[in-house]
């Protein structure tokens, strides 16, 4: 109901804009001006906004913008502020500790922003529409992704493609983005306290075979086999790849088998600390992932999440499913040790995802690389905007830029504002929001 007080006079705002009606200087400065929002503070403004322009929400039904949304928040760092991207996190600069044990190292980094989530399917469409792309990834069809993921990571982009998607941002916003090094990748995973995850330094998973319940802080092959093991496990199977001495063996899931190349078997499973057995022999192609069950998951994508599925798994800066969900990409070369590009010079991948162990959602590099070239089942990416020098303000002025009316206005600021280059709204638009958030909310109120 706090909305009630503005509405006549933004309605006189929309109405005026929207009939094409000259008003006064005077008029429109009263109309247009700060004494308009004068009841809402601006974390509520940027509420507001996003509440309306939402391309789509995460798990828990924050709104995530669309890609080229200037919309910013400020943070505050020392006696300045920085304005950040509405759907990321500031890390500051500094040095870190990259690797544990052994392999410790400092590394140190300019401040920048990372995205809160991984890139989602409906974000990536709206890249591929507005540049008129048809690099679909593999699990779309009829040009668009699966009923229901709109909100899951996207999966089979190359990197060469994920950065087309940035420098596509980089130009409707003019910031500079782009993806994220291994070492702004970690940073931003550890947190400043470089925990061996996310959210500390134990995997913390358990498992109840009496009722099916994975307690987890994130996506990785373990939530699949609780799942299925549970809810499928005498639905009927066969062993799908042709290249396997068992192609064509009929079996159920609860009595998928892992088989070695001696006969030897491991019988799909999962213990009570969530982890996996019979999950894959990639020497006779058997276990789980080459089976019909596996296949007909795999045909929209696999068993990804939407993105802050796991909210008690978010890194101390706040960013969601750095463990699992997807690997995602970084610009930084390495010789992998890990899976089939072992041995060769690749680009690392971050994380984990839906489909690899616990232990490979760390936040220390495993050694998993991938062709740029290539596009991958399990790859997904997060996005970097790196800051520039003069990025920062004093905590008592900020500077708006509407470039929709060409005009830059400045106001005092407290700890959050809204603010943008590339499209941000005027006054009038902001209105119109307002009414359609006080709209929604008495019409469908929050219990």
């Amino acid at each position: 109901m706090k909305y009630i007080r503005p509405i006549a006079l933004l309605l006189g705002v929309a109405w005026i804009h929207a009939t094409g009606f000259a008003a006064s200087t005077a008029a429109q400065t009263a109309l247009t001006g700060d004494a308009l929002f004068a009841t809402l503070s601006d974390n509520e403004v940027v509420e507001i906004y996003a509440e309306v322009t939402s391309l789509t929400r995460d798990a828990n039904g924050n709104p995530v913008l669309y890609p080229t949304d200037a919309t910013t928040y400020a943070v505050t760092v020392g006696s300045a502020t920085v304005q950040v991207p509405y759907n990321m996190v500031y890390v500051p600069a500094g040095s870190f500790t990259v690797g544990t044990d052994s392999t410790a190292a400092t590394s140190t980094t300019d401040a920048y922003c990372i995205g809160k989530y991984e890139v989602t399917n409906a974000e990536y469409k709206e890249f591929l529409t507005a540049t008129g792309s048809t690099s679909y990834p593999a699990h779309w069809s009829n040009s668009t992704y699966p009923v229901g993921k709109a909100n899951h990571p996207v999966l089979y982009v190359s990197l060469t493609n994920a950065l087309a998607y940035c420098a596509w941002i980089s130009a409707q916003t003019g910031w500079t983005i782009t993806i994220p090094t291994s070492d702004q990748w970690e940073k931003a995973a550890r947190g400043p306290n470089a925990t061996l995850y996310p959210w500390g330094n134990s995997l913390d998973t358990a498992y109840s075979s009496s009722t099916g319940i994975i307690t987890t802080k994130f996506n990785y092959n373990g939530v699949t086999a609780a799942y299925y093991l549970f809810y499928h496990s005498s639905d009927p199977v066969t062993y799908s790849n042709s290249k396997s001495p068992y192609y064509g063996a009929a079996t159920t899931v609860g009595k998928i088998t892992a088989y070695d190349t001696s006969g030897s078997a491991t019988l799909f499973s999962i213990n009570s600390s969530g982890s996996v057995s019979g999950w894959v022999n990639h020497d006779t192609y058997t276990g789980f992932i080459y089976t019909s069950v596996y296949d007909t998951l795999m045909d929209t994508g696999g068993n990804t999440a939407a993105v802050g599925t796991y909210p008690s798994g978010a890194s101390a800066y706040g960013c969601y499913d750095m463990a699992g969900n997807v690997f995602e990409w970084t610009t930084t070369l390495i010789t992998a040790t890990n899976g089939a590009e072992a041995g060769v010079v690749s680009n690392e991948v971050r994380g984990g995802s839906w489909y690899s162990t616990g232990t490979s959602g760390k936040s220390i590099s495993i050694g998993e690389g991938r062709s740029a070239s290539g596009a991958f089942n399990t790859v997904g990416f997060r996005i970097v905007r790196n800051l520039p020098a003069t990025t920062t303000t004093s905590t008592t002025t900020t500077t708006t830029t509407t470039t929709s009316t060409g005009t830059t206005n400045t106001g005092s600021t407290g700890t959050s504002s809204s603010s943008g280059g590339g499209g941000a709204p005027s006054h009038w638009f902001y209105g119109a929001l307002v009414l359609l958030i006080a709209g929604r909310r008495w019409l469908q109120p929050r219990g």
